[in-house]
């Protein structure tokens, strides 16, 4: 059986192929793929990604860390932007601005849709200014807005998921070159990708 990393590089190299396939003039592609304990990225300007980049970030263990309470509170919220930021920010030297970010990751296709997103014309675009505000009205909830205010998940089954990948976003619009995310759930898992990792380049 593929281990979480493995499938983490198959997945976001899947997502880079189904992007250049959607997008063949593209100067750029990066691809991202947010897993329960590691991501990936794969980014290139060719039909194949010529990198695939694992990250040490997780959304199950962001989420347990740092989102298993209701109400994590600020210092919680603050710990744990502090946490992706250092995660993300060496990729900044290796990101093309110009490149095309993609995911076609269910979780962010969750925040998408509380974004009010739909894909009827094709990939929703995830800008920073959305992202921005989304995350406000989650940290509001966070921090003991009522509930019935908003519709936000707030606690409950899946509502750490929800705010882990909702904070990576937000950091990585802010930090990163990209401004904007294309979100497009046309496969929902690294099962349904079935990239040979051979024909990219790999690296820790």
């Amino acid at each position: 059986m593929d281990d979480a990393l493995t499938l983490a590089r198959r997945a976001a190299a899947g997502s880079y192929s189904w992007a250049r396939a959607a997008r063949p003039h593209a100067a750029g592609i990066v691809a991202l793929h947010l897993g329960d304990t590691v991501s990936a990225l794969a980014l290139g300007r060719a039909a194949q990604p010529e990198r695939v980049i694992a990250l040490d970030l997780g959304l199950a263990t962001l989420a347990r860390r740092f989102f298993a309470s209701d109400r994590p509170g600020e210092a919680a919220i603050e710990t744990a932007i502090a946490e992706v930021e250092d995660a993300i920010m060496p990729l900044r030297p290796v990101l093309p601005p110009e490149a095309w970010l993609v995911s076609t990751d269910a979780a962010v296709t969750a925040v998408a849709e509380q974004a009010g997103l739909s894909w009827q014309a094709g990939p929703a675009t995830l800008d920073r200014d959305t992202v921005e505000a989304l995350f406000h009205r989650w940290a509001a909830l966070a921090l003991g807005r009522p509930a019935s205010q908003d519709a936000l998940p707030i606690g409950g089954p899946g509502a750490g998921r929800f705010a882990a990948t909702l904070l990576v976003l937000r950091e990585w619009l802010h930090h990163l070159p990209q401004t904007a995310l294309a979100v497009a759930p046309m496969a929902s898992s690294p099962s349904a990708f079935s990239y040979p990792l051979s024909a990219a380049g790999i690296e820790p």
